[in-house]
Parts: C-alpha cells; structure tokens; sequence
C-alpha cells in the first residue's frame, strides 16, 4: 500500500515538473518567435541609444545610494 503512495507522488511531482518545463519552454519559444518578427520589421535595429548600466532610485528599496564620500579611504591606524 504504501509503495503504491510513494510511487502515485512520484508520478505526480514528475507530471508536474513536466509541465512546468514544458510552460517554460513555450514562453521562451514565443519570446525569441516575437524578437524574430521584431528584427524582421527593424524594430530591434531602431536607434534607441545606450540605456544606463546602473538604474538609481528603484522603488524596491536596494537601489545604489550616491555616497557623499570616497569609497578607498587612508588608513588612519598602523598595524602594530
């Protein structure tokens, strides 16, 4: 009896992990089918300009901060 539980919640955590694998393979698929279209229209080659690499003051809460001062500081103690 409990061999046919364990082996039922192995089948079904394989479907599952089947099915989630296959959703994600369909969304990757439609996303790079969409980009296709998109370059075949010249849409990815528009002049967009260089988006910045470091985004500030994200409504999260971790955004980087400007510090007001140097990062590499002197050492005012030596190691004795």
């Amino acid at each position: 009896m409990f061999a046919t539980v364990l082996i039922a919640a192995f089948t079904l955590a394989t479907v599952a992990t089947v099915l989630v694998l296959a959703d994600s393979g369909l969304r990757w698929w439609s996303a790079f089918g969409l980009l296709r279209q998109r370059m075949k229209q010249g849409y990815a080659t528009a002049g967009v300009g260089q988006r910045p690499s470091i985004v500030t003051g994200s409504a999260n809460g971790f955004g980087r901060q400007s510090r007001a001062y140097p990062v590499i500081r002197q050492v005012s103690q030596r190691a004795a």
